[in-house]
């Protein structure tokens, strides 16, 4: 039999914790007493969104600057 377990990776688990801690912060003053279903739905869809989406950008910025202080360092070749 093959049995089959479904881990999450360090990668993801970093991911998603620096996702939860930018989403605290960002949502850190809102007042969400009195909220009505559509604004709870809003909220967590906004929570949700900032969850998946801030990392991404961050990595993406990081990944583009490793990018570019790579082209510099090369040596240019003479022919």
């Amino acid at each position: 039999m093959h049995e089959t377990t479904s881990t999450i990776s360090p990668p993801a688990l970093i991911y998603l914790g620096m996702g939860l801690i930018l989403a605290r912060i960002l949502l850190d003053g809102t007042n969400t007493r009195g909220y009505t279903w559509l604004q709870w739905l809003q909220f967590l869809v906004n929570a949700a969104r900032i969850v998946m989406l801030w990392p991404l950008v961050l990595f993406i910025e990081k990944f583009e600057a490793w990018l570019k202080s790579d082209s510099k360092d090369e040596v240019p070749h003479d022919r």
